[in-house]
């Protein structure tokens, strides 16, 4: 982000209906966009995605109902062997995470659908605030655009689609709504000319996992429990696997990131498995206002081995047509 305090951009969400009234269809202004590609906020879009109730294949409750007629003993809620530790009036939100996921198996979860308004301005909404686009610009759903976010490929749904794209989005805008200082300064390291340059959506892709891994392994159901709210404790607890991650990836001598980045997983994935309440209290930290991020990072140490994705997909684009 090229301003790392964003208050003055979710001002800016903020007056995106008033803006767009005003200004349509005034010569020399910007116009009103598709409403596809307008600002949500987080607790809206998460709101929309867990209370969705119809018959489309975008409706979790469709995959639960798959679920319990595959295991009829599961009448009495979709995880109700799995996860009973978690108070019974938290299954629903339970159940939907579960539905919303996928694991290596492949099992059936909700599919990002650009199609749907709700994903779209999801997706939109966290590329817009990284990159300090119009709110109401649009944005396509495939292109090189995506590679300066840290995805490997022009599609998104590459990388965030092995884990369930919306829990991965949701969880990426909460981020950077709710650890501001912290999201945006991982985000601009992340990117030339910082000293620290890596893949930030996979790393986020990567976090995401982490945290499914200990809810599944009731890692988490503790936390859950006292604060009554399951998706909650999933987003804090990603913030703080984030916030170590970086932690770590700043303080080591040399930083490239295909080898360095290795080395560290199995130290994280040990980590958040022997010591979730140690993340979530390293999350509490990066969301407090007080949070200064310039104890983390340190303007010394030598530049990464660093490829530019964006540059390596035109090289590889102009190297087929050739051929």
């Amino acid at each position: 982000m090229a301003d790392p305090d964003l208050a003055a951009l979710e001002a800016e969400f903020a007056n995106v209906t008033a803006e767009r009234d005003a200004n349509r269809n005034v010569p020399g202004k910007i116009t009103a966009k598709d409403p596809m590609f307008l600002p949500i906020k987080y607790a809206e879009a998460y709101k929309r995605i867990r209370n969705r109730d119809d018959d489309s294949a975008l409706c979790w409750k469709k995959y639960l109902a798959a679920i319990r007629e595959d295991h009829p003993h599961a009448s009495s809620g979709c995880w109700a062997w799995f996860q009973t530790s978690i108070s019974k009036n938290l299954w629903d939100d339970r159940d939907f995470i579960y539905c919303i996921t996928t694991d290596m198996t492949g099992r059936e979860h909700v599919q990002f659908d650009w199609s749907d308004e709700t994903h779209s301005r999801l997706a939109s909404t966290v590329y817009k605030k990284l990159m300090d686009r119009h709110p109401t610009s649009s944005v396509e759903p495939c292109g090189d655009h995506w590679l300066k976010m840290g995805f490997q490929g022009p599609n998104f749904l590459t990388d965030a689609g092995r884990l369930g794209a919306v829990f991965v989005m949701l969880q990426m805008l909460y981020f950077i709504d709710t650890a501001p200082k912290l999201a945006s300064t991982t985000f601009n390291e992340s990117r030339p000319p910082g000293n620290r340059t890596f893949s930030w959506a996979l790393w986020g892709s990567f976090c995401s996992t982490r945290t499914i891994n200990a809810f599944n392994c009731k890692k988490l159901n503790k936390a859950i429990n006292k604060e009554k709210d399951v998706m909650k404790v999933l987003n804090n607890f990603y913030i703080g696997v984030w916030a170590q991650l970086f932690t770590k990836w700043c303080s080591k001598e040399t930083r490239e990131e295909m080898h360095d980045f290795n080395s560290l997983k199995q130290e994280m994935e040990e980590w958040v498995m022997t010591k979730p309440d140690a993340v979530l209290k390293k999350a509490s930290q990066a969301m407090a206002e007080s949070f200064d991020t310039k104890k983390i990072v340190k303007t010394d140490g030598p530049p990464l081995l660093f490829t530019d994705l964006e540059e390596e997909s035109k090289k590889k684009k102009s190297n087929a047509e050739e051929n």
